[in-house]
This record gives structure tokens, sequence and C-alpha cells, in this order.
């Protein structure tokens, strides 16, 4: 943090990020981090319980109906694809708790695919719920579908939308004509339900099962499944989904798309250079035309999204270092394909006992990092890499029990070094696919956030907390500073040596109510390098999205800010005196200002307090405007200045309201010296 005190800000419930400072070379290192604080949505603020298998058409305007809690007093909607919301106010809207509808038209050049939505109201934004772009119309399952009898139609191209409950299955039935080719996809893991789909096709006129037209963890696809099949005869077949051990309940949603759309599990290659032109192909059981494209140029950017036809999206990462695509034949280390360093390489066990090679130029000394991802891109490949010195001796592998194909290795001389990979279970085929990637060990930065959202009223503000681990002897200062909306800013520098940070989040003045989207960006410099990362928020992804395995990488740096009207009651704390040295103690002096609403008990609850320095907490009695809070700085304190937040809550209406006021920043300081006895003259005679 700062020697410079903090801004002072009207802080409503904040968000808690943390930060570790990686030097391995662009690749991520895990690594134990000090505890950032527990921070939860403020009580007053909505939450979203909308079904996963929520959607639309790209291109047209739908109306959806959104449920939870909180959603009263609703000022916008927002969602991470491009598209435009409004929320009718007929019959009401608008002014129950549980449900809301809303208007959606997304933008017909919306790529197929998972995004999110939120909604913000007068007390804050919400949590961030799927919500599907498709290409397909959609019906909903009318739930008196779970037989073969009542089987409900559904047109092709279609998509159905419904839940599956516990010891149940859906029918749907589906004409088909003479040799039509079809693919029928559920999802469900991927789009964050926790559905473990299978689809069953019987006889519309038998009713019987048709043993071999049934899918179940088709790979790639994190569990979900999908079926293609040519029909030599025109009818009606009856399309079952059901979960693969028959649970089931209210998250247990699924979008069944039928149509003639081409299978891919994979891009291919699967990561492009930011800003270079590339021809993005795609990896699977069907042949599919490649895809002319130019990737983007945003650094905040960890993938865009490529689509096979009418096929379901598929993700492209993207990356600072020239990409190469595997070239056969390359079975021989005297003809590995020649990869740049850093550089990357998408690579296929096409055939049997297939083992890829690159040749790299090794510099005598220079770490470099080396790293397989398959199961990451949603490739069910497995790979043993291997690096291989001139004369063919292995001097370094990876560990294939490893949680992260990832290693090190140094070159003990100049020269060219060949990098082996082969399938650790000898498969082979169209989706075995890789993204092997060597670059220099150097400094880096991780970034991880652990609350996605926060509110504060236009003018005010809120703030992260930062939790920082410095890694591989780097010492250095570490800049945050906040990017998106042009209504919201907020920069500090974390200094060397500290650990925790308050990043401020900003909202400028006459901002209008309503949900805003930022990403926390960081920054450092080492060895002449400036690194720059965005946080990622994953535990808060994997809960918004029902535990999904593999979230969309896009989707962990998305944070939203609700601009709320004025609160009810703010605090401001104070610290008496500014400066307190180890060992001694003082006040957090507190003066709150009330409407009339608010004037019950005000309680406060520590979030980010130092252990080493315990604050007595005492809450503010029922009409009261002022308190204090007594603060013991041990000796053990770190000197330098010392932020101390907590959040305050009372009772409104006879619900739980609460806000976090600006932090108080107390300068800890070496105990002064204790001046030595002045000598006396003695006295005269």
């Amino acid at each position: 943090m700062s020697r410079r005190r903090l801004p002072s800000l009207i802080a409503l419930a904040g968000f808690a990020v943390g930060v570790a400072v990686v030097m391995s070379g662009g690749e991520r290192e895990a690594a134990a981090q000090p505890k950032a604080p527990a921070i939860t949505a403020a009580p007053q603020a909505p939450t979203l319980t909308t079904p996963a298998s929520l959607g639309a058409k790209a291109g047209e305007e739908v109306e959806v109906t959104l449920t939870g809690t909180n959603l009263a007093d609703a000022t916008g909607v927002l969602l991470s694809c491009p598209a435009k919301a409004t929320i009718p106010t007929d019959n009401k809207n608008g002014t129950e708790a549980g449900k809301l509808r809303v208007k959606v038209t997304v933008d017909p050049k919306t790529v197929v695919g998972l995004y999110t939505v939120r909604v913000a109201t007068k007390h804050g934004v919400s949590n961030a719920r799927p919500f599907v772009v498709d290409s397909f119309p959609a019906v909903a399952s009318t739930a008196a579908n779970r037989t073969k009898d009542t089987a409900q139609a559904l047109a092709v191209p279609g998509v159905a939308t419904g839940s599956v409950a516990a010891e149940t299955s859906e029918f749907y039935k589906v004409k088909v004509s003479a040799n039509q080719k079809l693919s029928f996809e559920v999802l469900a893991r991927r789009i964050g339900s926790a559905l473990d789909p299978i689809v069953v096709l019987h006889d519309a006129k038998t009713k019987r099962e048709l043993v071999e037209l049934y899918a179940d963890d088709t790979p790639g696809l994190q569990g979900d499944c999908r079926l293609t099949h040519t029909f030599k005869e025109a009818g009606e077949v009856l399309v079952e989904v059901r979960d693969t051990t028959h649970r089931g309940g209210a998250n247990f949603d699924y979008r069944l798309r039928v149509g003639e759309f081409v299978g891919a599990t994979t891009a291919f290659p699967l990561a492009a250079q930011r800003g270079a032109a590339t021809s993005i192909g795609f990896a699977g059981p069907d042949t599919i035309a490649a895809v002319s494209i130019t990737a983007p140029k945003d650094a905040g950017r960890a993938a865009f999204y490529v689509a096979p036809g009418a096929g379901w999206s598929l993700p492209v990462l993207l990356t600072d270092y020239p990409q190469i695509t595997e070239q056969e034949p390359n079975d021989d280390p005297a003809k590995g394909n020649k990869l740049t360093v850093p550089g990357g390489a998408s690579g296929r066990f096409d055939k049997a006992k297939d083992v890829d090679h690159y040749t790299i130029a090794g510099k005598k000394g220079q770490k470099l990092v080396v790293s397989a991802q398959t199961f990451e891109v949603n490739s069910p490949a497995e790979v043993l890499v291997r690096v291989l010195d001139a004369k063919g001796a292995q001097v370094a592998a990876s560990n294939p029990a490893a949680p992260v194909n990832r290693f090190e290795f140094t070159p003990a001389a100049d020269g060219d070094y060949t990098i082996a990979c082969e399938h650790q279970n000898f498969l082979h085929g169209p989706n075995e696919v890789y993204l092997l990637t060597v670059v220099p060990a150097g400094p880096d930065l991780a970034v991880t956030v652990a609350f996605d959202r926060g509110e504060a009223p236009a003018g005010g503000g809120t703030g992260a907390f930062a939790t920082v681990t410095r890694l591989n002897g780097y010492a250095g200062p570490v800049e945050l500073s906040i990017e998106g909306d042009a209504a919201l800013s907020g920069k500090l520098t974390l200094a060397a040596g500290q650990t925790f940070a308050f990043v401020p989040v900003l909202v400028k003045a006459g901002t209008a109510s309503g949900a805003y989207a930022f990403r926390l960006k960081a920054t450092a410099t080492a060895d002449g390098t400036t690194v720059t990362r965005y946080a990622t928020m994953t535990d808060a992804v994997k809960a918004n999205l029902g535990g999904m395995t593999n979230p969309p990488p896009e989707l962990l740096t998305e944070l939203a800010l609700g601009v709320v009207d004025k609160p009810p009651f703010a605090v401001k704390l104070t610290a008496d005196p500014a400066s307190i040295e180890k060992g001694k103690g003082g006040k957090i002096l507190v003066e709150v200002t009330r409407e009339a609403a608010a004037d019950g008990d005000i309680v406060f609850a520590p979030l980010l307090v130092p252990p080493t320095a315990p604050a007595a907490v005492k809450p503010v009695p029922k009409g009261q405007t002022k308190g204090e809070f007594t603060v013991t700085v041990q000796p053990g304190t770190p000197v330098g200045q010392t932020p101390f937040v907590f959040r305050a809550t009372t009772k409104i209406g006879g619900k739980d309201y609460a806000v976090t006021p600006a932090p108080v920043v107390i300068d800890v300081t070496e105990p002064k010296k204790a001046e030595p006895p002045k000598k006396t003259d003695p006295p005269k005679k």
C-alpha cells in the first residue's frame, strides 16, 4: 500500500481480492497466500436464482423472467454479451422481490455461447447467472412430457429448455426426413447446470429404444453429450433427456439442441497471438471448414470464440506469444517443427503411436517453463512431455501424476533442444489435441478475486481488498487499478514489502443508477519487463455456474458495481491519534449520519483488522450518532500505514441493511527512544 493516505470514500459493501506475484515466466504457479477478508453480499443487495437454461436467440427480442430475492426497485440489467435490455413497467413489474420480467434483444452478430446476466436495484447488484445465446428458436418444456406417450413436439432446428426431476425423463417428438443427418446435443454442465445428461433415441411408433442411438459424456463436452445420426427413412423419433444416475431437481436444467449442425470439441489451433491474423479450424468427428479471423488485441481478454456453423461456440485462448500448428511429418526428432521461445504450438495425436517433436533454441542458464494444456481447453488427451538434448538424451520431463502439466528446464549449454510430446494412454483421434507452450521463466502476476461485486452511490465509492504474495525473490511494487466503464476509476500502488491493499473503486458524480462492469488490472515491472495481468475470481464464478470445472476464461475477470441511491445511513471513521507507537493504544472515533428510517442500533463487524492490532468493536446505540473503538497496537505490528475496515449493519423496515465505510488508516511507528537525563551543574557555594 502506498505511504500516502488512502482517499476518503463514502463506501458501501466492498470486494475481497487476493493477488499473488508469481515469477514463473508466464505460467501460473500455485502458492499459499495470506487469507483475504471474508466478504459477502450486503443483505439489501439482489440475488438471482434463474435457471441455467435461460437465454435468447441472437437478433430477436425475447421476454425472460428473472427469479431471486430483493429484485424490487430494479434500475438496470447487465449482460456480458452485446444486447439491449429493458424492464417493462406494466402489471406492476418491478415491485416484486422474487421475480422480474425483462425484455432482451441480443445483437444479431453475437456468437452462440454462454454469457452472464446481472440485475441492479436501488440497493445493489446481483450475482451473475448463466445467459445462453443460441442460433435456434427455443420452446420451454411443458413438464407434461415425462412419458413416451406424452412426448412434446419439437421443430427442427430448435431448442427445448427444461429441468429434469428426480427419477424422471423428459421426451420430445422430432420429425426426420430420409437421409437427413441430425445432431442431438444437450447443454447442461457447459451452462452451469447440475445435470449430468444422457440422450437416448426411441422409435416413435413402437416406443422401443434404438439401442445404438444414445450419447453420454461425449469427449470434450465437460460431461455433456452429443449424438449425430443419418436417418435412412423418414419418420418420427422420440428424444429422451435424463440424468445418468436419475438425479433431478431445481438446478438440473438443460437445453436440448436439435438440428443439422456439425460436431466439434475444440477449436484448432487452440490459441492465437493477440492482434494476429489466423485461420481457426476445429477438432472433432466431422470435417469442418476453417474460419479466417483476426484475434482481438485486448490485453484483458483471455479468449475469443468461434462457432462451427450452427454448432456450439468454442474458445480460442489469447496469448502474447507467436503460435504455430503442428505439421507432419514430425515423428522423427530430426524433423521437429521449429518453435520460437517464447511460443506455443497446437498439436494432435492423429495416428497410433504418434510422437510429435518440436525444436527450440536453448540458451545456457536461461530457465524455461514448459507446459501442455488439454483438460483446461476441453481436450480429453493426456500428454507426456519430454526434453531431449542434441544427443537424444532426456534432460527433463513432465510428471504424469501432477495436477498441472508444467515443469521447468534450464539448458546446460547453448544449442538446439527437442521437445517430444506423446499420449500417455497411447490413444489417438481427431479429438486428441493439446497446446504446448515454452516461455522463459521471468516476472509474472497471478491475480485472484474472492468477491465479484459491490455497491456505491454516485460521487462515492467502495473498495477492493487485496492480498499479495511475492515469490522467487520478487519484492517490488504492484500497481492495482480499475479498468472498465468510464464512470468508474481507482488506482493504488502496493509498495514493496506490504501484503494488504485497499483498492478504491470510485464512482463519477452524476452517474445514473444501474450495474457497471469493470476489471481489476495489476501491473509490475522487474528485470526491465512489464507484466500486466487481470484479476480472476474462479471460486465465485464456479459458485455462480453450478461448480463448473472449467468456466469460460473470459467470465473469470468480470466484476460489477451497482451504483445505488444515497444510503439511509453513513459512517465516518477517524483515528485518534493518527499515529500510534508500537506497544501503545489509541481510538477509532465513529460518526454516524442517519435518516429517520435508520434509527436503530448500528452493529459493526471487522472485515480487515491486523491480528497484531485488535480493535474493541462496540455498537452505536439506537438514536445516537457517535461511538468509539479502542485499538491496541502490539509490538509485533508492522510499521507503516495500516488500514482498518468494518461493515456496519442496522435494521431498516425490519430488514438488515449494511454499508462498509471507508477504511480508517493508522500510521504505526516505532517507539520513541527515551532521552538520557540531562546533566545538572552542582549548586554554587
